[in-house]
């Protein structure tokens, strides 16, 4: 039960305002000058009156989260993507607190992109008739788990390691499959032998846990605020769809199925739907 003084003190700042703010205060917006494309960023938005939520307008969505008390101030903190595609020479972030609302201009710079050659087996490059009406709803299933929001966090940085092997393919590759050009690599694969278990980066909800055909046995995790992370190629699937996991629960084994040269985890996360570097985020590995 939440401590009523509390609550009486902050219903009476929302009838009074605020103690020695200016009424109309804007917020205030901590944000990078610059951020490579296909990178993550942190944004924190303050304001010294009461708000019970900041609205983050980015891309030409607006993303909402619960703001919190830190002192004298309300903030809240909110993970951003920049796409990996993105033409645009620079974008503007605006946030809303209340009636008051603060923009910053953000350039956008390239990180240099090697290309990998792989060879797989010729039905996930050229997939036969009868199986696209499956990668279609595969998509479907994809597109619903991403689209989830919750307005409340549940996810810290830097996120926990699933596993502790090292990079095989980094994110933002160039793939080439059989000669054939390809997309980018949207994710970081680790490199782990085959039973290894998986854990969970952060708390959160499972979205989607279902073998897809690309991506194998797959699960992804909804840690609120738009931040999602996915698991792909697992030889098991440890937890079901609905299920709350904690930070480093186990929630699979390392595996090889769907596209694949071999056993590997691949590990994407998503800022507000956006694919987005992990690698950044992840707790370092102790040398041993």
């Amino acid at each position: 039960m939440k401590n009523p003084v509390r609550v009486l003190a902050f219903l009476m700042l929302c009838l009074c305002g605020v103690l020695s703010a200016p009424a109309g205060a804007a917020p205030l917006l901590d944000a990078p000058d610059r951020v490579a494309r296909g990178d993550a960023f942190l944004v924190l938005a303050s304001s010294p009156q009461p708000v019970q939520r900041f609205v983050f307008s980015w891309g030409g969505k607006d993303y909402a989260a619960d703001a919190y008390q830190e002192g004298e101030q309300w903030q809240a903190v909110i993970l951003l993507g920049m796409p990996l595609e993105e033409k645009q020479a620079a974008r503007t972030l605006t946030v809303r607190g209340g009636t008051e609302s603060a923009s910053a201009r953000i350039a956008v710079f390239d990180r240099k992109r090697p290309v990998q050659k792989l060879t797989v087996d010729r039905k996930y490059v050229s997939p036969p008739a009868d199986v696209m009406a499956r990668i279609r709803e595969d998509r479907r299933k994809v597109a619903r788990a991403l689209a989830i929001y919750s307005s409340r966090r549940s996810w810290t940085v830097p996120f926990v390691r699933p596993v502790e092997g090292g990079i095989s393919s980094q994110y933002g590759l160039r793939r080439v499959f059989n000669g054939q050009p390809r997309g980018f690599h949207k994710g970081l694969d680790l490199r782990s032998p085959e039973g290894t278990p998986i854990k969970a980066c952060a708390d959160g909800v499972v979205t989607l846990a279902d073998n897809l055909y690309f991506s194998g046995n797959a699960v992804y995790l909804d840690h609120g605020l738009g931040v999602v992370t996915a698991y792909l190629h697992m030889s098991k699937i440890l937890v079901r769809p609905g299920e709350s996991v904690r930070r480093g629960q186990v929630v699979g084994l390392v595996g090889a199925t769907g596209r694949v040269t071999g056993p590997h985890l691949h590990l994407s996360l998503f800022a507000q739907g956006q694919s987005v570097d992990i690698l950044p985020l992840l707790e370092k590995v102790e040398k041993r």
